[in-house]
């Protein structure tokens, strides 16, 4: 691959990239890391990135692959909270009723398994379509379908529950 299909096909989905990567991490900081050292490791070996079809999907499954191997060195959990308390201080856009919205959706998704959160991010934030994502995280279509089913009914009972305990809180 030479410079120029590089910088085409490659640089274009760094945001994608780091989005996913935080999307799995729960770590701005983690996931800027695992961007840049992957965006360099695919820079180094771009030649092996020649007879790939769909390069996207390539650079995705790398970036999961990546972060699962960054979480297996940590654990996660100790991570979170502070993580979460973070986000809310990073927001430099929008109003307080919109990063509140958006703060509760990143607590919610948190909540939800590992693997239900990465197929509704690459579905729902991301846009890929079912077959894609059925390739990045290795089963096949029907199961993506079905998790993403589950992620989506186990996100709305979260959601239901904090802002039932934000709404008890307000009362107190």
């Amino acid at each position: 691959m030479k410079e120029i299909e590089f910088d085409r096909y490659v640089v274009p989905l760094r945001d994608r990239m780091f989005r996913y990567a935080q999307s799995l991490l729960l770590c701005a900081d983690e996931a800027e890391d695992v961007t840049h050292d992957l965006l360099e490791r695919l820079w180094r070996e771009r030649s092996r990135l020649d007879g790939c079809r769909n390069i996207a999907s390539f650079v995705m499954t790398a970036v999961r692959n990546r972060c699962y191997d960054n979480l297996r060195r940590r654990r996660a959990g100790e991570r979170r909270d502070g993580v979460l308390a973070g986000w809310a201080e990073r927001s430099s856009s929008g109003g307080a009723e919109q990063w509140e919205a958006r703060d509760l959706v990143r607590r919610a998704m948190a909540e939800l398994p590992q693997r239900q959160r990465e197929v509704l991010h690459l579905k729902d934030i991301e846009g890929y379509p079912t077959h894609e994502i059925a390739g990045m995280v290795a089963c096949d279509e029907a199961q993506v379908r079905v998790i993403l089913s589950r992620a989506r009914s186990g996100l709305r009972e979260v959601l239901k529950k904090m802002m039932d305990d934000e709404r008890a809180e307000r009362k107190d």
